[in-house]
């Protein structure tokens, strides 16, 4: 409905601009109304083209004064540019009384006079008529002029807008036949869409060229053809960033760099693609938000598409005891490893021994999961707590790095004096204690109870990819920014 009100007032303005232009192309041909207008007040002013005088006024051969009054009389009023106008001959000499409408006409009557025969002078008391100070007569003669153009274009103008409304919709039906033929050939939805908005746009300027043709206005045809260019120049000038997202959508439609539900991340946003349209790429966050970027910066800047392949790697770390043997902790994180249902045996994965740290040996764990079935952030929940599980069963340590030591329940005492008792000193750990020592609480030597081995635990779910649960949450109406997606 948009675009078919556009191309109205689009035909619109064209023909209304054709009114103008013809109106223009018409005054070439015949007098303007402003030269009318300028015609009259040079007359009034004695000014302009000057009067043809016949070069001589024959009358009878044998003339008398009598006759040479009755012929210039006659001739004054015949014209109706005199008001009373009056003439006396005497022996030859001719004198003229009256008011003529312009000083032109004065000068042609007293020339008139002169051509005529056996007149041998001229006096020439006619006077001129006084203009009044409010003269409406050019605006007068300016309009009427107008109006007579105006009439003569009616009819091209009818005949220009019938031949405008067919190709109009003619231009619409070979868009559309454009957009079906091309259907089975082109993969792109958009590169289908640009095809047929080109061909429609080649028809509807023939059109309009074959109508301006028809009205006779074959200088506004050629001018529209040449100033099309022009203004397709001027506005790609004008609107650079919308044509530039515009051509970055028609080339992100043809090269496939991500495709909707991939988890790409482009200038460090990152997110399941919704959709892409000839404005921008629409983004769902792993937050829930919504993110638009121009098609330009997606185009031109680096694309990670974590969905681009199947298999991702991930990994952690460990720190144990420097008292700990180091192989079997690693044995021990590769069974859980090897062992997990998420990951994959195919890259295998490796246990290795990152850094010494101040007070722990810090191992590093990395495996290989199928990110199309299984969350990498679920996953490395599920195997670091089974990999804590099976070091502590064990008997492993993995020491703070603090150096404060917090005991929330206190520290129980006892004071052993091995002389008074008469008993045996006891020995803890392969350590003798006299009186004078203190026996902490070695509890957390003692073996903990044991725990089920579990793949996921309630609050891990079920380890599945997070793509379905974001898309749906942040599920809006389908027609973002009531576009198409340009995207499978």
């Amino acid at each position: 409905m948009l675009r078919k009100k556009t191309l109205c007032v689009l035909i619109a303005a064209l023909l209304s601009f054709s009114f103008f232009y013809s109106i223009g192309a018409a005054q070439d041909e015949a007098p303007t109304a402003d030269a009318v207008a300028a015609e009259v007040t040079a007359d009034r002013n004695g000014g302009g083209k000057e009067v043809e005088v016949a070069d001589e006024v024959q009358v009878d051969p044998v003339n008398s004064d009598d006759r040479i009054q009755d012929r210039l009389q006659e001739i004054m009023e015949a014209t109706g540019w005199f008001e009373s106008p009056s003439v006396e001959v005497d022996r030859g000499v001719a004198f003229l009384h009256g008011t003529a409408d312009t000083k032109k006409h004065q000068a042609w009557a007293e020339a008139t006079a002169m051509k005529t025969s056996d007149v041998v002078a001229v006096v020439n008391r006619i006077a001129v008529e006084e203009q009044p100070l409010w003269n409406f007569d050019p605006a007068v003669a300016s309009l009427k002029q107008l109006g007579r153009e105006a009439t003569a274009v009616l009819p091209l103008l009818v005949v220009a807008f019938v031949i405008g409304c067919l190709f109009y919709y003619l231009a619409i039906a070979t868009a559309k036949f454009t957009r079906w033929l091309t259907a089975n050939r082109i993969d792109s939805s958009l590169l289908r869409q640009v095809t047929g908005n080109v061909v429609a746009v080649i028809v509807f300027i023939v059109g309009m060229y074959i109508a301006l043709r028809v009205s006779g206005l074959t200088r506004l045809a050629v001018t529209l053809l040449g100033g099309t260019g022009l203004v397709g120049l001027a506005l790609g000038f004008a609107f650079r960033d919308i044509a530039e997202n515009y051509l970055a959508s028609i080339l992100l439609s043809l090269n496939h760099p991500f495709r909707v539900g991939d988890l790409i991340e482009v200038e460090g946003a990152k997110g399941f693609v919704r959709k892409v349209t000839t404005r921008g790429t629409v983004l769902s966050t792993l937050e829930g938000n919504q993110i638009q970027m121009p098609n330009s910066t997606v185009y031109k800047g680096q694309i990670i598409n974590y969905t681009a392949t199947p298999l991702i790697r991930n990994e952690f770390s460990i720190g144990i005891g420097f008292d700990d043997s180091v192989t079997q902790a690693q044995e021990i994180v590769m069974t859980v490893l090897t062992e997990h249902s998420a990951v994959i045996g195919d890259p295998a994965p490796i246990v290795v021994v990152e850094s010494l740290g101040s007070s722990t040996v810090n191992l590093r764990a990395y495996y290989w999961i199928d990110q199309g079935q299984h969350s990498p952030l679920k996953v490395k929940s599920s195997v670091i707590r089974q990999a804590k599980q099976k070091l502590t069963e064990a008997k492993i340590t993995m020491p703070d790095e603090a150096r404060e030591l917090v005991f929330p329940q206190g520290v129980p005492v006892r004071i052993v004096d091995a002389s008074a008792s008469g008993e045996d000193p006891q020995v803890l750990d392969g350590q003798l204690l006299d009186s004078r020592d203190t026996v902490l609480n070695h509890s957390a030597r003692e073996a903990t109870v044991e725990e089920p081995v579990l793949d996921a635990t309630a609050g891990e779910g079920d380890l599945a990819t997070e793509q379905d649960e974001v898309l749906r949450a942040t599920k809006d109406d389908e027609t973002v920014d009531g576009e198409a997606n340009l995207i499978a």
